[in-house]
């Protein structure tokens, strides 16, 4: 996929299933044809290399060399090289925020999987995962790991992170989340994490997912973001969509949907 000049490469980790219960309120009567026997739908374990003129960045940091109940990880490392990327090639890190899929090889076991990079991702995330009563037993020893080697830079308002390259806040999902976007001339891509986990969830912005931290906001970041993309002028793709494909959101037939 390329934006302009800067060159965009889905990068899977794996794959894993989420039952029809993880988004509530959808109506999956509609769209029985994503579900598997048991009612589950599959997902991606999505990573994005963004390959501008002067820097190479990774947009999350998959689950890992993990098998975690439905989560099956691993695949990032392979996954890379066979696009060209060495994990000392990597220049910046952004995770859009800090759950366990998104997070997962940034340490293992003690080490930086990516020893060159500067990881950044939303200040907000800092509260709700690591500065807390009950941190988070991967967010919080990762966090002391880049901070100790002077390679952590939380992001505190939107704007630009690198040429062509800039974050959008987008909470709900966790209270840092923020999506990543690419754009070149009149052209742009919108990497937008969890804040849409499901295609679905494009239709009707009131499908929110159980793992929003804040229902109510999520909700509001989606309709935003909604706004934003209408029309088809940009392109968007997200972690967990199938495929990891770019699309569109067009409006048809009184609705809206991903194409």
């Amino acid at each position: 996929m390329r934006v302009g000049d800067i060159e965009i490469t889905p990068v899977s980790d794996g794959v894993g299933k989420l039952p029809s219960a993880y988004m509530p309120n959808a109506d999956w009567e509609a769209h029985k044809d994503l579900l598997d026997a048991d009612g589950n739908f599959d997902i991606q374990l999505g990573c994005f290399v963004v390959r501008t003129k002067d820097q190479t960045i990774l947009i999350d940091a998959g689950i890992g060399p993990f098998e975690l109940g439905p989560f099956k990880g691993g695949q990032l490392p392979g996954n890379l090289e066979k696009s060209g990327v060495k994990p000392a090639d990597i220049d910046l890190v952004l995770l859009t925020h800090l759950h366990l899929d998104h997070t997962g090889w940034i340490l293992q076991n003690g080490e930086l999987t990516f020893p060159n990079a500067t990881v950044r991702f939303g200040e907000k995330d800092l509260g709700q995962f690591v500065h807390t009563d009950n941190p988070d037993m991967v967010a919080a020893p990762m966090v002391a790991a880049l901070e100790a080697r002077g390679l952590l830079e939380p992001i505190s308002g939107d704007g630009d992170v690198a040429p062509g390259v800039s974050t959008l806040h987008a909470p709900g999902h966790t209270l840092g989340h923020m999506c990543v976007v690419v754009s070149s001339g009149e052209q742009r891509a919108f990497l937008l994490g969890d804040a849409i986990g499901c295609p679905i969830q494009i239709e009707d912005a009131e499908w929110g997912a159980i793992s929003d931290v804040d229902p109510k906001l999520a909700k509001r970041t989606r309709e935003t973001l909604f706004r934003e993309l209408e029309g088809g002028k940009d392109v968007a793709a997200a972690s967990h969509f199938s495929e990891l494909k770019f699309g569109r959101v067009l409006l048809g037939d009184g609705k809206r949907y991903f194409a």
